[in-house]
């Protein structure tokens, strides 16, 4: 009977940390879910103006995106992102920018609806903060 019972203790222990991972799994996907699409905004600092940010997931679920500099005429300078993470909703990026070659990195929090944060260019050559919204679909 103690077998049993030891048994059943361990079957049960096994169940609810296979319940605790899945859970867990499932709201850091949620998460990354909320970021995911189309964002607009404007940055400001050392150099100012209006850019949108696109992420999405490819096919191995692996985080992409691109940066999108809208100058004053509305003309539109898209930049693959380098890198991107998401990890404890907080966003993390760089892309090169083509004009002076120095990387720029960003990284922010959302505080929905937002998405807000801090850049970096040149290794700390300039920086500023930005702010996005969600796009409107």
């Amino acid at each position: 009977m103690f077998i049993k019972a030891l048994f059943a203790s361990v079957l049960m222990l096994f169940a609810s940390y296979s319940v605790a991972t899945a859970q867990t799994a499932a709201s850091a996907t949620d998460t990354l879910s909320a970021v995911l699409g189309k964002w607009t905004g404007t940055f400001d600092g050392s150099a100012s103006g209006k850019f949108e940010l696109m992420l999405n997931r490819d096919a191995s679920q692996k985080l992409t995106g691109q940066i999108v500099m809208v100058t004053d005429d509305g003309t539109r300078h898209p930049l693959d992102l380098k890198t991107v993470t998401w990890q404890k909703n907080k966003l993390s990026a760089a892309y090169t920018d083509p004009s002076s070659g120095q990387d720029v990195s960003f990284s922010g929090n959302l505080t929905d609806p937002t998405l807000k944060g801090t850049w970096d260019a040149g290794g700390g050559q300039a920086s500023g903060t930005w702010e996005l919204t969600r796009a409107p679909k």
